[in-house]
């Protein structure tokens, strides 16, 4: 009977041991390597370390004003654009909320995606990417060309 008791002793003493030094390595903090320094640096879906677009090529992103009757819009719902009944066609996917007629649009260069113009600029000032598809910019000199003001029928 004594020793059963001696083992039952000298187990949980190594329990304890085990467990405390499982705890004392868990709480040890160790310096990041530069590698996962660089990558929470440059973080850009938390806005970490990445400057957003310019506002001066910012500027010279297109802009439109909507309208529920717009040609435009027309083309792109035929082209498959939109999704199926064009809910996600007439909607900022910054805000979520529906286009009104009359709310100015800021259309991205190289995808086409069409946002509220003050929801997108806000973002683009913090990420430099679609808040869609992820695309990035395209360079000062292609967005500055490719300046035009559209006004949609029906304003």
């Amino acid at each position: 009977m004594a020793k059963d008791y001696v083992l039952i002793l000298a187990s949980v003493a190594a329990l304890a041991v085990i467990s405390a030094a499982t705890f004392l390595c868990s709480r040890r903090r160790r310096a990041p390597s530069p590698s996962q320094r660089r990558a929470a640096a440059g973080d850009v879906e938390l806005g970490q370390g990445v400057v957003g677009v310019d506002a001066a090529v910012l500027a010279g992103y297109p802009t439109l004003v909507y309208s529920s009757t717009s040609p435009e819009k027309d083309e792109e719902e035929a082209a498959g654009a939109g999704a199926p009944g064009g809910s996600d066609a007439a909607r900022c996917a910054v805000c979520l909320a529906d286009y009104a007629d009359g709310d100015e649009l800021r259309r991205m260069p190289d995808c086409r995606h069409a946002f509220h113009r003050g929801c997108i600029d806000q973002w683009l000032r913090r990420r430099p990417t679609c808040p869609v598809c992820r695309a990035s910019p395209p360079p000062a000199g292609k967005a500055a060309g490719s300046t035009a003001a559209v006004v949609a029928a029906g304003s």
